[in-house]
């Protein structure tokens, strides 16, 4: 009778590992590679949101501050609209009559043309200096706000490249685990057709 050698342990090595194939999840280091991939890009998201969500706002109010410069000549008179002379103006032009008086009369001018005249210009420049001041102070505050709105922009912008290339990483990592998952599959497929092929015969 011929001798086919059969081999009990053999067989049963090749059984275990035909179910191992079949019923084994293979996949589940390429699954959790997936998962830690999308936990660790969460938290990416959330640290980069704020920043995004801050630039998106500062959008709108940039381009309406752009707005209100294409025509300076109405932006300064619009300006001008909204100026009060401040307490400490009135202040120093009343302390500049003061003075012109009490010098009016020490040179016995008091009540003459050329008194009136000077006091009239020295209240006249104190004003002036006055509201050159308060419009030197809003323009800067108006220069401030304008650049406020645009670094928020740009941080915003900068947030948006962070998570435009996390995201492209991502997806080029996730693209990677799933072919990897996708060739172990075959792999394994064609491992336990092989081992298929070998233990046949015994049944044979």
């Amino acid at each position: 009778m011929a001798d086919f050698g059969f081999d009990p342990q053999m067989l049963g090595s090749s059984v275990g590992g035909l179910f191992g194939g079949l019923f084994g999840d293979s996949g589940a280091p390429y699954d959790a590679a997936m998962q830690q991939y999308q936990q660790w890009a969460n938290k990416a998201e959330g640290t980069q949101q704020p920043y995004l969500q801050a630039g998106q706002g500062a959008i709108g109010d940039y381009q309406k501050w752009l707005r209100g410069q294409q025509n300076p000549g109405q932006f300064i008179n619009g300006l001008m609209g909204q100026y009060q002379q401040s307490p400490y103006n009135n202040y120093l032009q009343q302390q500049a009559q003061n003075a012109g008086m009490n010098a009016a009369s020490a040179s016995g001018m008091m009540g003459s043309t050329p008194m009136m005249q000077q006091m009239q210009q020295n209240s006249a420049n104190i004003g002036q200096q006055g509201i050159n001041d308060w419009l030197q102070s809003v323009l800067g505050i108006n220069t401030q706000y304008g650049q406020g709105q645009h670094n928020l922009m740009q941080g915003g912008q900068n947030a948006a490249n962070s998570l435009t290339n996390m995201y492209n990483q991502m997806g080029q990592n996730m693209a990677e685990a799933a072919y990897g998952k996708e060739q172990d599959f075959w792999n394994t497929l064609g491992g336990t057709i092989g081992t298929i092929g070998q233990i046949a015969p015994f049944f044979l």
